[in-house]
């Protein structure tokens, strides 16, 4: 019996897609297993200290996770904006990545949820992965058809370029396998030339160390030199992204986007709790919202406007010692000497981590005389 294509499954049982969405199939056993590389840059500390698929590199690598799985579904959401956002940000605010404007996942998760019900009326087996740390997201999307790994490390497909979402289902039902495709970046190379940091010196290799949206994301103390690195990003980057020819729109029209910008003074001012609802869908750290008024504090030390100083001054009595750190540290970038003097010289904590950032702070202000 032949092999039905996966899209005339779907029609024939009252599901349709989008332009948005694609759709390939790897048959199984597929014998591929991204473990060992995961483990590679595990070990060679490329991760930084991200967990996600390095928990667990020998699981969430593996192509052939269930011996009852004859095909992989690969779907992917292309969440590509028809406009070109622009990228400059007013004296005072922060930066949102495009990628994180909005909860681009919702439409690709509530997509997954039609396609489980089609299985589950038809009694067919099946398991879904979609922003799971078991699962490495792009294991099929090469033998899908769908595209190529760029040299960003992102997947690339023809159109949508790296604006897309991925989410995998195993199901026990032979469809018609994808065919392959000979896609690649060839020579080009702008999404190295555009990393601010130099993340991506080694080809589809990312040296999280130097991301800018790991550290944004990261609990972490934000080292000094990422620090200046990051300018008004609020959260995200998406510099290798924009760059990406393949990801852009012919006759681009440049627009404001209210979404991808932030008034910092309010995200620092405004409620945790507050700040967890209405950036829900990024990752914060524990679900504390005061990573993200440290990532507010270091855009506004790098893009103030004429209220920072006093601004600053005014909250640092009432912030806690972790977000002090960085106070200083943006009262010292901007180049107020008397003010954080004064508050560097008064500063006390009992917490041995801050305390040895305070003395790195102190050095750091220290060589600069």
């Amino acid at each position: 019996m032949k092999d039905i294509n996966v899209i005339n499954f779907f029609e024939e049982n009252n599901l349709n897609f989008s332009s948005n969405f694609n759709l390939g199939v790897t048959n199984l056993p597929s014998k591929i297993n991204f473990g060992e590389e995961i483990s590679e840059i595990k070990s060679n500390q490329l991760h930084a200290n991200m967990k996600f698929t390095f928990s667990n590199p020998e699981y969430s690598g593996l192509g052939d996770k269930f011996n009852w799985a004859k095909s992989a579904i690969l779907i992917t959401y292309n969440y590509k904006n028809k406009t070109q956002p622009s990228m400059l940000t007013s004296p005072g605010h922060g930066q949102i990545a495009r990628f994180a404007e909005k909860d681009y996942y919702l439409p690709l998760k509530n997509k997954i949820i039609e396609i489980e019900q089609v299985f589950e009326k038809l009694n067919i087996k099946f398991k879904s992965f979609i922003d799971n740390p078991n699962h490495y997201d792009r294991t099929f999307f090469v033998s899908s058809g769908l595209g190529w790994q760029g040299k960003s490390t992102m997947m690339l497909t023809p159109g949508s370029g790296p604006w897309q979402l991925l989410a995998t289902i195993y199901v026990d039902h032979r469809f018609e396998e994808s065919e392959n495709t000979n896609y690649s970046c060839g020579e080009c190379n702008l999404c190295q030339i555009s990393c601010p940091t130099g993340a991506l010196n080694s080809e589809y290799k990312l040296d999280s160390n130097k991301c800018i949206s790991y550290w944004l994301q990261s609990p972490e103390f934000i080292p000094y030199e990422m620090r200046n690195a990051i300018g008004n990003k609020f959260y995200g980057c998406d510099d290798c992204l924009t760059s990406c020819p393949p990801g852009q729109e012919n006759n681009n029209v440049v627009i404001f986007n209210k979404n991808q910008q932030v008034k910092l003074e309010e995200i620092i001012r405004e409620d945790n709790e507050k700040l967890n609802e209405m950036f829900y869908w990024f990752y914060i750290p524990k679900r504390n919202a005061e990573y993200l008024k440290r990532n507010a504090i270091i855009a506004l030390g790098n893009n103030p406007d004429q209220n920072t100083l006093r601004f600053l001054e005014q909250i640092y009595p009432e912030s806690s010692s972790h977000l002090k750190m960085y106070i200083l540290w943006a009262l010292f970038k901007i180049g107020d000497n008397n003010i954080y003097q004064n508050f560097i010289n008064s500063f006390d904590s009992e917490d041995n981590t801050i305390i040895e950032e305070y003395e790195k702070l102190k050095e750091m202000i220290s060589l600069s005389k």
